[in-house]
């Protein structure tokens, strides 16, 4: 269990489980319903003791011997990089104070993600001016990446620590406590090269942790047989794309590696807002709501319920987390979310925009899917057609 509670019942307890699903037996408005009454408990118990009841995260630690102690989920940031509507800085790092608040204090970035490094910056300055006045606020993280353009220049050691430096600076930061990096093409020469370049730079202070992203099983072990301290791997894996459970989970497990994940929730495709009933149409047809595909995330992970065996697919999955949520008072997202996690050294980085879900996040922290709730999950799942490969095949081809 990654979180202990600040009381003795559950957020959300508000009925008994059979109670709840003997009223509820429809479970689009069963799912929907315990969300609502989640929040209105939390505002509740808000408004009578001044603060909201959440649950204690619980941090956990990299292998490579660094002090560096991180939050279970961690907050997305790719967001901030466009495809997703206006940014305003103000309202974001308010929105990141609300989870670093919470106990969710750790942040993934990248070099390219736009303005979000700089935006980070901001709010580490100013979460640590409030620490000084509030020894009760817990340290901030922030993971970024180094994501070269190869095609374009020569990685040499100087060029490596130029942007590790930009980034340093950006973030204000004396050093980065995680770099993570990708490289875009595996016939270019160099990736290892790079990546003990990466190692120098531990040595020498500007890092505290490596990482890679969406590296697949084979470049991985490559990295790690040079002598490189990779600690984590990102890699997208959900419900829709387990990938990972080919070879990555397996390697990572054996070696102690964290694997940060991406694309959990699939932008929002796993989560309460998609589920629906059909509507009769001609000849039997049911018919579904047309998802409106209006931001980047959304049209990539449309991609992943394509290739996981399309439309019907996607609604048979979504109808089973729905089943498990309702009897759980929990929401479709906080399943998903826990499904991941229970499937072994999985951190799920789920993307930050807005406080509304929040209260998901820290509920998959609160709960376990039980034996016979995984194998419901796995019938379902065994029906996939997709995608295939190593983590990232399908995205390089």
């Amino acid at each position: 269990m990654s979180v202990r509670l600040a009381a003795s019942s559950r957020p959300g307890a508000i009925a008994s489980r059979h109670d709840y699903t003997h009223q509820h037996q429809n479970p689009v408005k069963a799912v929907a319903e315990s969300s609502r009454s989640r929040r209105r408990l939390w505002r509740a118990q808000a408004s009578q003791s001044g603060t909201a009841l959440r649950p204690e995260v619980e941090t956990v630690g990299f292998n490579d011997g660094s002090a560096t102690r991180f939050a279970p989920l961690i907050n997305g940031c790719w967001t901030l990089a466009g495809g997703h509507g206006r940014v305003v800085e103000s309202e974001i790092i308010h929105v990141m104070e609300m989870y670093a608040r919470s106990g969710l204090t750790s942040f993934d970035t990248a070099d390219i993600y736009g303005p979000s490094e700089s935006i980070l910056g901001a709010f580490r300055e100013q979460w640590m001016n409030n620490k000084q006045e509030n020894d009760g606020l817990r340290d901030v993280q922030i993971f970024t990446k180094f994501c070269p353009n190869i095609f374009r220049m020569k990685m040499t050691p100087q060029v490596v620590e130029q942007s590790i430096r930009r980034s340093i600076a950006a973030l204000r930061v004396p050093k980065l406590d995680l770099v993570q990096m990708h490289w875009w093409d595996y016939d270019m020469p160099g990736m290892v090269d790079v990546a003990k370049s990466l190692a120098e730079l531990r040595e020498k202070g500007l890092i505290t942790s490596i990482g890679v992203t969406n590296m697949s099983t084979e470049a991985l072990s490559q990295i790690i047989d040079a002598g490189v301290p990779v600690v984590c791997n990102q890699v997208q894996f959900s419900l829709l794309d387990q990938r990972p459970r080919m070879a990555m989970l397996k390697y990572c497990k054996e070696r102690d590696i964290k694997l940060f994940t991406y694309g959990t929730l699939a932008g929002g495709l796993l989560s309460n807002r998609y589920l629906e009933e059909g509507k009769k149409g001609l000849f039997g047809k049911v018919n579904y709501t047309t998802p409106d595909l209006n931001t980047s995330s959304l049209k990539m992970y449309w991609r992943v319920v394509r290739e996981a065996g399309g439309e019907g697919h996607w609604r048979k999955l979504l109808s089973t987390l729905g089943e498990i949520a309702a009897s759980k008072e929990v929401s479709i997202a906080s399943v998903a979310l826990r499904w991941a996690m229970q499937q072994g050294p999985v951190h799920p980085i789920v993307g930050l925009r807005n406080s509304t879900h929040l209260d998901d996040n820290l509920t998959a922290l609160s709960f376990s899917l039980e034996p016979a709730e995984m194998d419901k999950i796995e019938e379902v799942l065994r029906t996939s057609q997709g995608p295939r490969g190593d983590c990232y095949e399908m995205e390089r081809s």
